[in-house]
């Protein structure tokens, strides 16, 4: 008998500081919405004087973490930016403090899953049903 017990790998994802006085400093990505700036109200606080009170703003999509600068010039991987879907990588810059992005979404529908399964087409299936 099959093991009906399947383990599912979760949905991860977090924000790693990688330079600045917080370096190593990580915040999680699986809330809804992520303000980054140096408002006290902030769930990642960069205290810089070019870090705006809420600097960019990091939303979580079905696509993935999506970012939106609102209060100051953000780059991602160099480029400024200010609408973007980020990518497991990425490196984004916030006034003088990088930050990494860690993503990683579930694995998708196998070939043995239903959702995986090519269906027929709707005409296809009409012809079938006025054949018969």
């Amino acid at each position: 008998m099959a093991d009906r017990t399947r383990q599912y790998e979760v949905l991860t994802g977090e924000l790693i500081v990688r330079s600045g006085p917080d370096q190593g400093v990580s915040r999680t990505l699986l809330v809804p919405v992520t303000l980054v700036g140096s408002h006290a109200k902030c769930d990642l606080r960069i205290l810089d004087e070019k870090v705006r009170a809420v600097h960019c703003v990091i939303s979580v999509t079905p696509d993935g973490p999506h970012l939106r600068s609102v209060g100051g010039t953000t780059t991602v991987e160099g480029q400024p930016t200010t609408s973007r879907l980020l990518k497991a990588g990425d490196m984004l810059t916030v006034g003088p403090v990088k930050l990494e992005v860690h993503w990683r979404l579930p694995p998708g529908p196998t070939t043995n899953s239903s959702a995986a399964m090519k269906r027929p087409k709707l005409a296809s299936i009409q012809t079938a049903s006025k054949a018969g």
